[in-house]
Order: C-alpha cells, then structure tokens, then sequence
C-alpha cells in the first residue's frame, strides 16, 4: 500500500480540553446538569461523548507550514460495562510527533470526583493489517478505576511537518457524542479548501471568525449519533458525516506556492517522489526481460508475459516507511529480492515494460475503500494503491500485479470504477477510468443431474466459476492445505441439507488463469424428500443464493458488493419409474437494474428441468434501494420454498 496517513481503518484520536484540579472535583457542578441530560438521553448506551474537538492551527516555520493539531476528549461511562473503554492508543507516524499527551479517569466518590492520572504509556510500532513493516506508532495505555458514572478525560497536540498529510474529521464515531467539532486557524497568506461529506441537512454549524490576523473556520454537530456495526458495509468515509480540509496554498516573502490547491499541484508531489527511481535500465534487467519476452509475437504479448512473471515471482509485502512509502525501490532490488508493496511492484512492472522497449505508466490509485475523486480532493488521502498502466490502440491495461491470481485482462476488484491518476512525465498527467467488470463476467454455474435413491439423492455435478468468483475460489483452492480444501470444497458445493457428501471430485483449470474454472463431483444427500403416501415431495432449489437475506429497516451503512455477479442454477430430476409430475411450481421472476432472479421449471423427456438465475449488477446498495431489494428478496424467497410433487401412478 501507498505510505498514507489517512488509514483504511478508522482510528479515533479524539479528546477533550479542561482544567485539571488535584485531589477531587466537586461533583455537583454547574455542568452536572450536562450529564443528567446526556444520562436520560442516551440511557440505551454503555457510554457517550460529553465532547469531541480537534483544533489545527497551521503555522508558517522556516518558510515552510506546520500544523499543530490538538485533539480532546470526555467520554461518560453510563453502565458498569467499563471494560471496552479502558484501552485507548493514540497514533503518529514518521511525519508527525505528539507532546502533551495527558490522560486520566475522573471516578464519582460521593458528592466529588476522584481524579486518577495515567502514568504509564507504553510506545509500540503499530503494525497495520497486512503490513510487514509500518511507520506507524503508538501509545498504548489503560484507563485506570473505571465505573458507572466515570469520565475519560484525555488530551495530546500532533505536530505534523508536512501538510499534505492533515485534514479530516469524523463527527460521529464508537460512542455518540453531546458535541462534536473540527476548527482550523490560519494566518494570513495561507489558504484552504473544505468539502463536506455524507451531510444532506443543516446538522453541521459552520462559523468562521477573525482573530487578530487569524482566521478560524469551525464545523460542529450536536448530538452524533454512533457508528453501528453492520455487515457488508462499506468503508466510513462512504457514509459517515465528515469534514475533509485541504491546505491550498501559502505565501512565503510575498511567493505563492501551492500544496493542494488542483491536481496538478498534487501530481508535482506525487511526482517529486518518483522521478529520480529507475532512471537507467540495468542490464540484469534487461536481461531479465530478454529471457521473458522471447519469442513474443507481439506488443501486447510482451506485457502480458511481463505481467505474470511479476505476479509469479514477486511476493507482495506491505511495507510503509516514512517517505518509503511513497518511494518505490529500485526494479532491479525488487527482482533481485523477490518481493516489494504494490508502488514497488507497479514501478518494476513499468521499468520492465519499458526494458522491453515499450512504454508504461505509473499509477496512483484508491481502492473502493476510499470515496474521493482526485479532483474533488486532490490529496495523498485520494490513495491508498498503485498499479501500472499500459495503454495500447486506444485500450487502457490497468496491471495491478498485487493480484496474484488475476489474469491479464482482469483488474483487481478492489479498484474498479476508480480514479486511476496516470504518471506521463514532468507535468503531465491524466486521470482515467477504471471500468466495472460486467456482471456476466463473473458467473458461478452449477449443473446437476440428479436421481433418487430410496430416501437419497444421488447426483453428478459440474461447476463453472468465471471471473472474480473463478480468482477468488481458484485461490483458496491452491492455497489451502488438504484438509482446509476439502472443508471448503464441501462448503462450495453444500446443497439441499446438512446430509450432504461429496464422494469425489477433480478440477479443470485450477492453475491456470486464462481459463474458467471447473469442478467435476459426485454427491449424495441423505433424508432431503419427504413422502406422504403415494406422493413424494423435492424442492429442486438445492442451493437458496440470498434467501431471507432482508435489509433491516434500522440499517444505515449502505450494502457493499465486491463485483457484479450472477449465480446460475441447473438441475435436472430423473423422474423415477411407475412416477407421474402431479404438480409443477409456476415459474417466477423479478426485474431491476441492480438485481433480479428468474426461476423456470420444465418437464422434458422423463426428466424435470430446473433453472434459476440471480444476477447482482451493482457494487452499492444505498437507502434508497433496500425497499426495492427486500422486495425482490421476499419473492425469491417464496419461489425457493416451492415443491415439485411426485405422484406413484
């Protein structure tokens, strides 16, 4: 991943500002009233926020701007479950130090508060998820004597050295809070963009004000609400109300110079971090290529075989290092060493291109985590990734080698319909589009033909998976060991009931990624009719795909899918001998432009026919869809539960 200080995961580097008194603080103060109210108004709650504010004041040192941003907390304990709130951790990176760090626990002790320090801080490298190395640090500390009616009280200042890497505020986060708000003072000569996100009302006060030759900008929410935790749901910044600031620019002895004021200002940055790696080909490298272009017939056969070969051989580590992050390392040490971070992977992949005597790009890029268009918000938090672009006949390859399994003309999924800000020299850019892979690109089909056993079915079964659902089973199938592939063979092909075997299996194409996947198999599943008298009942829907799969009405994050898709079902049922079809289910549909099913029965040759379709041809449910989408959930629902009725003639 691209070295970024605005991380995927979201974390809370919130406090709040007061005068700390020794010994005991009467209890009955002029803001207990304060908490009376926050006791009855979020009495469901375990605790809420008296109040969340982080203040920046940019200042111009040695020519150059630093903020120093101090972020407070209070937060009431309103249960006796005190455990969740006791371990805290406040954060900072290569490009920012923190100094006044205080916390301490205020705990009721009759009609005063009983105020306890933290003493310790332990200082930790905070390895983020997926990384090997991380720049990241933190202080990690408990809260000590928490109870009902406690509050935490904690209070620190960031100072951040380059400015690129500052400027957002969540109004909401764990715990709701009375107060919540951002402010940002700048002096004169210092400009700065805002842009507020996922907010469709009047709930954020937005003031600025003069003081002095400042100029103080603050956004403030009352009463904000929590984050819930809910599935499927995209990242926050996809639905949560914020705040993103942006330094445009400063003046230094009259000089404008600009930081984030367009995309081209960011491109200079961007570009200042690339242009001196690989200025020469080595001739390993060219070596290297040699070997691996050989007998290519064309241009496009070259990338390509370039392309899997940095799949195959190069092992993506994430690895964030202070301005490492946003460097690559050197193609010659990646292919020597065997592994790199998505920047180090897209850079070799450029340097191998152009060994080859062709020409690539490199490539910044946000994955699906990240909402933000470059031109919207032209700043390193409109990125996380970088690929490679190839651009051949007008056609634009974006190689994204972090995928292992992808084949050439696959893309990873995480960066689809994304921003791709395309790296052509000095000054010059251009921003594309990724596309969306089409829904019928990514299809899981099972057939089955199927007869009956006494009580069992017994069945032959051949499953198709194309696209991302062939990458993602294809991997896990490599992947695991032999054990853990037989339990997610039988989780992937499970049907009917929990009697359900598998007696044998093999694979066509597991290893090879230009072609689809398939899995032959032959199964059984014990006690799945049901018989009463002459009559035997099946349901032909061995595998219910979304059933009862309803929206709550309460929900509030959208639904998030990972690529479109369509799931295809076909069984067909050998009609046993001396039996007749007594009753057929009708057939059933349902139709919208994100989501669908049709079900269709059939009685052909002494068989039943049936066939099902599910197609998701969306990446993002929003509110607005979830009636639509329980609609169409409640009808495919009722189809799965239909029976066919066999009668003895």
């Amino acid at each position: 991943m691209i070295r970024t200080n605005f991380n995927i995961k979201y974390k809370v580097r919130v406090v709040f500002s007061i005068v700390f008194l020794l010994g005991t603080i009467p209890l009955f103060s002029q803001n207990e009233d304060i908490y009376s109210q926050l006791r009855k108004k979020y009495s469901s709650e375990n605790a809420v926020f008296v109040s969340r504010k982080e203040d920046a004041v940019i200042k111009i040192e040695n020519n150059a701007p630093v903020i120093y941003s101090t972020t407070y907390e209070e937060l009431l304990l309103l249960t006796d479950k005190a455990t969740e709130y006791m371990d805290r951790e406040v954060y900072w990176e290569d490009f920012s130090s923190i100094k006044d760090l205080d916390a301490r626990s205020l705990v009721p002790e009759g009609d005063a508060y009983k105020t306890i320090k933290v003493k310790d801080f332990t200082r930790t490298n905070e390895i983020s998820e997926g990384m090997f190395y991380d720049d990241e640090r933190a202080y990690k500390f408990t809260y000590p004597g928490l109870k009902n009616g406690a509050r935490e009280i904690l209070s620190y200042t960031e100072r951040i050295t380059d400015p690129h890497l500052f400027g957002r505020f969540f109004f909401n986060t764990y715990a709701p809070a009375g107060e919540a708000e951002y402010s940002v003072t700048i002096p004169q000569g210092v400009k700065i963009r805002y842009k507020l996100f996922n907010i469709n009302d009047n709930s954020v006060e937005f003031t600025t004000k003069q003081n002095g030759k400042n100029t103080i900008y603050t956004w403030s929410i009352h009463d904000a609400k929590k984050i819930k935790n809910e599935e499927d749901a995209p990242a926050i910044p996809y639905y949560v109300p914020h705040v993103v600031v942006l330094l445009d620019s400063y003046k230094v002895n009259g000089v404008e110079k600009k930081v984030m004021s367009d995309t081209a200002a960011l491109y200079d940055w961007f570009y200042s971090m690339v242009q001196d790696v690989n200025k020469d080909i080595s001739p390993e490298l060219k070596k290297v290529v040699g070997s691996i272009t050989y007998g290519a017939t064309s241009n496009l056969e070259k990338v390509k075989r370039i392309f899997y070969w940095v799949q195959n051989n190069i092992t993506y580590v994430a690895y964030e290092d202070s301005l490492g992050g946003f460097v690559p390392r050197e193609a010659t040490l990646v292919c020597s060493r065997r592994f790199g971070d998505c920047k180090d992977m897209a850079s070799t992949l450029v340097e191998m291109i152009r060994a080859a005597g062709l020409t690539a790009y490199k490539t910044w890029i946000g994955t699906r985590d990240i909402p933000y268009s470059f031109r919207d918000v032209p700043s390193p938090m409109a990125t996380n990734h970088m690929i490679c672009t190839y651009i051949e006949n007008g056609h634009n390859y974006f190689l994204d080698a972090t995928g292992k399994d992808a084949p050439f003309n696959y893309f990873t999924s995480m960066i689809q319909g994304k921003e791709a800000f395309v790296g052509m020299g000095p000054g010059k850019f251009e921003i594309l589009k990724v596309p969306i892979m089409d829904t019928d690109k990514n299809e899981f089909v099972d057939s089955t033909y199927l007869s009956i056993n006494n009580n069992m079915i017994n069945g032959n079964g051949y499953l198709t998976a194309r696209g991302y659902e062939k990458i993602m089973t294809a991997r896990r199938l490599l992947n695991y060991e032999s054990k853990e592939r037989q339990d997610l063979l039988l989780n992937l092909l499970r049907k009917g009931n929990n009697k359900f075997r598998v007696d044998s299996s093999s694979f066509d194409n597991l290893g090879d990624r230009d072609k689809d996947l398939g899995i032959r198999y032959k199964f059984e599943i014990n006690d799945y009719l049901q018989k009463n008298g002459n009559d035997v009942y099946i349901n032909m829907q061995l595998e219910k795909e979304y059933q009862n799969d309803l929206i709550e009405a309460d929900r509030e994050a959208p639904r998030e899918f990972e690529y479109k898709n369509i799931n295809k079902n076909v069984n067909v049922l050998e009609i046993p001998k001396g039996y007749k079809v007594s009753y057929l289910p009708t057939n059933s549909s349902y139709s919208d432009p994100m989501f669908g099913f049709k079900i269709n029965y059939e009685v052909k040759n002494n068989t039943i026919l049936y066939r099902s379709y599910v197609y998701i041809n969306t990446l993002l449910l929003n509110k607005d869809d979830f009636d639509r989408w329980n609609k169409m959930i409640r009808q495919l629902t009722k189809a799965y539960n239909e029976t066919v009725i066999l009668t003895k003639e």
